[in-house]
């Protein structure tokens, strides 16, 4: 079995803490106006052919790829 050569940090390390229910809560409504535009933007970007839907056979044929380049190193 291959052994790691330098520790993974955890989610703590990289994002800080993680929120409580009431601070997600008030995160999402400071942010609803963007958030909801960006929905807005990426549902017309759809409409009009700027953007193509997600081929699910294709991602995960790249998460393998990326697995087994991993695996070997």
């Amino acid at each position: 079995m291959n052994k790691l050569t330098k520790p993974v940090p955890d989610d703590g390390e990289d994002f800080g803490p993680e929120l409580s229910e009431a601070e997600m809560d008030a995160w999402f409504e400071r942010n609803r106006d963007a958030l909801n535009e960006s929905i807005d933007q990426a549902r017309r970007e759809l409409a009009e052919g700027k953007a193509e839907p997600w081929d699910t056979a294709e991602i995960l044929g790249d998460l393998r790829e990326e697995f087994e380049k991993n695996r070997k190193t």
